[in-house]
């Protein structure tokens, strides 16, 4: 679920809502997850709970609106700027239009409703979903920088190995550290943190480390529970709702065990809207 792709279609005409979904469907990787949104309501919200490699929404959405739909929601994508491509779909377009989306809006193109051509969304597809997933990886390629919430890097990772392994002899025990949280949370952004939340939280006592997020790659809320390798056993995990863990990583070199769980609660109300 983590590493599937995810396209977002936008429209509020059913006959266009199934087939621009089977058109995709159709072009996309086996497994590519496609949702739907009939307004520019149900558009926003997904896109604020859910990360989207791709979005098709319609140039106008209802015949009265005074601002293009489009542009909004084009907007909004770029403002989130978590690597989504858009592609804009129109019956009401003119060339000045399409000009303009592409020169101003930021989208990868647009698609006219009136000159339906299978290939070129299929083309857009496949160019779609690899300069996502570039953008994405590029742009969250540092978990660390998350966790650590502003504090100085090297202060930060000192305080992490001194808790978990402070005999380690290991050549860039800081460079580690990262390397291993880059992997245990790949995939999962965007990562909103707890409101009033200060990032990785620290419990000397039981030497362990906790952090809760919402991931926008899930649609849901994750936690993050980390260890030293032989303190890490079943009951502390129960103990700390992390009976179903989905993701458990090693780091024999600093004596690190690490799990991921996607716990029911708490609802998207509790997170910041922005990471």
């Amino acid at each position: 679920m983590i590493t599937q792709n995810r396209i977002l279609v936008i429209d509020d005409d059913p006959s266009w809502q199934e087939l621009l979904a089977e058109s995709i469907e159709a072009a996309a990787p086996e497994g590519t997850r496609v949702r739907v949104a009939a307004s520019l309501e149900e558009g926003k919200a997904l896109l604020d709970r859910q990360h989207f490699h791709m979005v098709f929404v319609d140039l106008r959405l209802k015949e009265d609106e005074r601002e293009l739909t489009g542009k909004v929601l084009a907007r909004k994508i770029r403002e989130l700027d978590e690597g989504t491509c858009c592609v804009i779909v129109s019956g009401h377009a003119d060339v000045s239009t399409a000009v303009q989306a592409l020169r101003d809006w930021d989208v990868l193109d647009l698609v006219l409703k009136d000159e339906w051509d299978p290939g070129k969304v299929a083309a857009l597809v496949e160019t779609g979903l690899a300069q996502a997933r570039l953008s994405y990886r590029s742009k969250y390629e540092s978990s660390l920088d998350l966790l650590r919430r502003g504090e100085d890097y090297y202060a930060w990772s000192a305080r992490v190995l001194d808790l978990f392994s402070p005999a380690n002899e290991v050549d860039r025990p800081d460079r580690r550290l990262a390397d291993f949280l880059n992997r245990l949370l790949e995939g999962l952004h965007p990562l909103l943190p707890l409101k009033d939340d200060a990032g990785l939280c620290l419990d000397p006592a039981l030497r362990i480390a906790t952090a809760q997020f919402w991931s926008k790659a899930v649609g849901g809320p994750v936690s993050l529970i980390m260890s030293r390798t032989r303190g890490f056993d079943a009951a502390t995990a129960a103990d700390l709702s992390f009976s179903r863990a989905e993701r458990v990583l090693e780091e024999p070199a600093l004596g690190l065990t690490a799990a991921v769980s996607a716990p029911a609660v708490p609802d998207f109300s509790a997170f910041t809207s922005r990471g």
